[in-house]
């Protein structure tokens, strides 16, 4: 492959430079016209933050700027970095790697989510908990299902009922939900019974008053509604007959 000849496919450049395909085999090239790479791959991906996946005999591995591998051992799959880290899969099962190319953790996982917000979703044994960047597990729990971190806290369920945790691993609430949504302008909907209201960040219920139904925070209120009379709510938990 050599850049005097139109490619067979090619990218939009990402980081400064372009996946291009020529014969079912692929290589980057700069903004030069020149090769990243000696050797070309059976797959790639873009750039993301300075290193782009790519695929070779089967088996997947980190290419830098200077064409320079990541890994001394090619792993069974691989994701893009985000923020700073990426999951690796080698023999079932899934660890991240670091920009330096060791491990974030001891544990090897079932599977592992992107980080988002500095932690990342993990699942072991049918359960599922978040890691740091440091490589310690947040909570002492481990939960049925998570979601990705959003606004600096996570919905997570336990035994059919749901809760919130913090980034310092602890419960938001200081009982359990039937059913909760994310955070929107400081405040999430959350469901007891077939009764909603909103929590706020501090763990508090924003309301007295427990309604039929309650809308996500617009604009600094919420439409919510007991019965057939209908309601906004504001940020103090002031009520005002809609119109």
């Amino acid at each position: 492959m050599n850049t005097d000849n139109w490619f067979d496919y090619c990218y939009d450049f990402r980081e400064g430079f372009g996946a291009v395909e020529l014969s079912e085999k692929w290589n980057f090239t700069n903004k030069d016209g020149k090769l990243l790479s000696s050797t070309c791959f059976d797959d790639c991906g873009d750039f993301h933050e300075g290193f782009a996946r790519v695929k070779l005999s089967e088996k997947w591995n980190y290419v830098g700027k200077y064409g320079e591998y990541l890994l001394v051992v090619w792993v069974d799959d691989s994701y893009d970095f985000r923020e700073g880290f990426a999951s690796v899969k080698v023999d079932g099962k899934w660890n991240f790697i670091g920009k330096d190319g060791k491990l974030l953790s001891a544990t090897w996982f079932d599977y592992c989510w992107n980080f988002s917000e500095g932690f990342a979703r993990v699942e072991l044994n049918g359960k599922e908990n978040y890691i740091g960047k440091d490589g310690k597990v947040l909570s002492s729990t481990w939960f049925d299902e998570c979601n990705s971190f959003d606004d600096g806290f996570v919905r997570v369920k336990l035994n059919g009922k749901f809760n919130y945790i913090g980034k310092d691993g602890k419960l938001l609430s200081e009982f359990w939900l039937d059913y909760c949504n994310s955070f929107r302008e400081g405040f999430a909907r959350i469901r007891v019974g077939n009764k909603w209201n909103f929590i706020g960040k501090d763990g508090k219920v924003l309301s007295i008053t427990w309604f039929d139904f309650c809308g996500d925070f617009q604009e600094g209120r919420s439409l919510v509604g007991i019965g057939e009379k209908k309601y906004f709510i504001d940020k103090e938990g002031g009520l005002r007959v809609h119109r």
